[in-house]
C-alpha cells in the first residue's frame, strides 16, 4: 500500500475515491491526502487523468500530475460499462467520502448517482464539483477558471487602473478555491457521518467559491454603489500604501504599508516624512503620493530595499518570480516543497497541526498502477480483478 505522507495525521484511516481530473478535484484531495487521507483515484483505463499528458512532461509524464496527484493511488475502472459501475458500487461500501467533477447529470446516466452510492453505504459523504452547481439556469454550461471569475466580477477588477481589457489572475483562483471548498465541505459532512452513520450530498460551485470571495468588495460595493474597477479598490492599486513599486534593474516590490503604524514607519525609512499625513487621502492625492515613492524605489534593485526594509515594520517585500520562491529561505523552512526521489515537484503540505510529520512523498501512482491491491482490500476475488481488466482493455462502453 502507498502510505500517505502523513499517515499519523487526522484523516488517517479515511479512505476516499477521486473520480475528478484536472484542477479543482486533484487539489481538493491533495489536501486531504497530505492531512492523512488514502486518496484512491479512479480513473479510465488506457487514457486516465489529462493531467498525465500535459505538457511540460518530465520523463514522458504531465509535471501538473506528479505535483497534484503525489501520494495517491489510481486504480482503472471503466465507468462506461456495467461491470465497472458495479465494481465502484461495491469499493463505496469501504469509503468514507468520493469526490467527482462531472458536469450535472453524468453520475445519474452512468447509474452511480447518490442515492445508488448512499444505498450501499449510508454514511458516504459525496462532493460533487461543478463550474455552476447542480441547479440554476447555468448547470449545464461548460466553463474554465476565466468564465467563474469572469461571471463572478473578479475579473472587472484586473489589471493597471485604467486599463481597457481586464487581465485573468496569474493562478486559477476559481478552480483552486472550489477545491478548497470542496475540501472544507467533505470534511464538515465527514464529521457529521461519523457522529450520525449518515453522509451528505455536498454540492461545490467554483462561481459559488468566486462570489464568496466577494465579501469585503461585494460589501462596499451595496454600502456605497462604487464598482471596484481595476486600480479602483483600496486593496486593489486604489492607495498609494498599498501597491507594487518598479525598482532599479526591472525588479519590483510589494507595499502594504496599510497600518498607519506601517505607512509611518516606511516614509520614515524612505526620507518621506511629509506623506505621512497623506495615507488616505482621494484619487488625485493617492496617485501624488504612489509618484513620490516610485521615484525613490527607482533609485536601487529590488533585493537592495527587500534588505534595506528587512527590519522596518512596513510590510514591503519582494515581487518574487518562481525562481527565487524555490529558494526562498521561508518557503524552504516550512517545507513548502515536495520532493519526490530527489526531485522536486511542486509544493509541500500547507496544514500543518502538531504531532503530524511529514516523512517523505510518495509519487504520483501511474495509471491503475493499484487496481489489484485496491480491489482485493475491497473483497475481489482473482477471477473478478481479471474480469474487470478484460473489461477495461475491451475499451470504454464495452459490458
Amino acid at each position: 500500500m502507498c502510505a500517505a505522507p502523513n499517515s499519523d495525521g487526522p484523516l488517517a484511516g479515511v479512505r476516499i475515491l477521486d473520480l475528478t481530473r484536472l484542477l479543482p478535484g486533484g487539489y481538493c484531495t491533495l489536501l486531504l491526502s497530505d492531512l492523512g487521507a488514502d486518496v484512491v483515484k479512479v480513473e479510465e483505463p488506457g487514457r486516465g487523468d489529462a493531467l498525465r499528458s500535459t505538457p511540460p512532461l518530465v520523463e514522458g509524464v504531465g509535471a501538473a500530475h506528479l505535483a497534484l496527484n503525489r501520494g495517491k493511488r489510481s486504480i482503472a475502472l471503466d465507468l462506461k460499462a456495467e461491470a465497472g459501475t458495479r465494481a465502484l458500487i461495491r469499493l463505496v461500501r469501504d469509503a468514507d467520502a468520493l469526490v467527482e467533477s462531472f458536469r450535472p447529470g453524468v453520475m445519474d446516466r452512468l447509474g452511480v448517482a447518490y442515492e445508488v452510492l448512499s444505498a450501499a453505504n449510508p454514511a458516504l459523504v459525496h462532493v460533487a464539483i461543478t463550474g455552476y452547481g447542480q441547479d440554476g439556469p447555468y448547470r449545464d454550461r461548460a466553463g474554465h477558471d476565466i468564465d467563474y471569475v469572469g461571471y463572478g466580477g473578479v475579473l472587472s477588477m484586473t489589471g493597471p487602473p485604467g486599463e481597457a481589457r481586464p487581465v485573468p489572475p496569474g493562478v486559477q483562483v476559481g478552480d483552486l478555491g472550489g477545491g478548497t471548498l470542496a475540501a472544507v465541505g467533505l470534511l464538515a459532512a465527514l464529521a457529521e457521518a461519523r457522529a450520525t452513520g449518515r453522509g451528505r450530498f455536498v454540492d461545490i460551485s467554483m462561481l459559488d467559491g468566486v462570489v464568496s470571495w466577494l465579501s469585503v468588495h461585494l460589501a462596499a460595493f451595496l454600502a456605497a454603489g462604487v464598482e471596484p474597477g481595476p486600480g479602483v479598490a483600496p486593496l486593489g492599486q486604489g492607495l498609494a500604501c498599498y501597491r507594487v513599486y518598479r525598482t532599479s534593474a526591472g525588479g519590483h516590490v510589494a507595499v502594504g504599508a496599510l497600518e498607519p503604524k506601517f505607512w509611518t514607519a516606511l516614509c520614515e525609512a524612505l526620507g518621506l516624512p511629509d506623506l505621512v499625513a497623506d495615507q488616505f487621502g482621494p484619487p488625485e492625492q493617492q496617485a501624488r503620493v504612489a509618484a513620490r515613492l516610485q521615484a525613490v524605489f527607482e533609485t536601487a534593485p529590488r533585493d537592495e530595499w527587500v534588505a534595506r526594509l528587512a527590519h522596518v515594520d512596513a510590510c514591503v517585500a519582494p515581487v518574487n518570480v518562481l525562481a527565487d520562491v524555490v529558494v526562498d529561505p521561508q518557503v524552504l523552512h516550512r517545507g513548502m516543497l515536495a520532493t519526490v526521489d530527489g526531485r522536486m515537484v511542486g509544493p509541500g503540505p500547507a496544514i500543518k497541526a502538531s504531532g503530524m510529520a511529514v516523512r517523505g512523498f510518495a509519487p504520483a501512482p501511474a495509471l491503475g498502477a493499484h487496481t489489484e491491491e485496491v480491489l482485493e482490500e475491497s473483497g475481489f476475488s482473482a477471477e473478478e480483478i481479471i474480469e474487470l481488466a478484460a473489461a477495461g482493455r475491451r475499451g470504454p462502453g464495452s459490458a
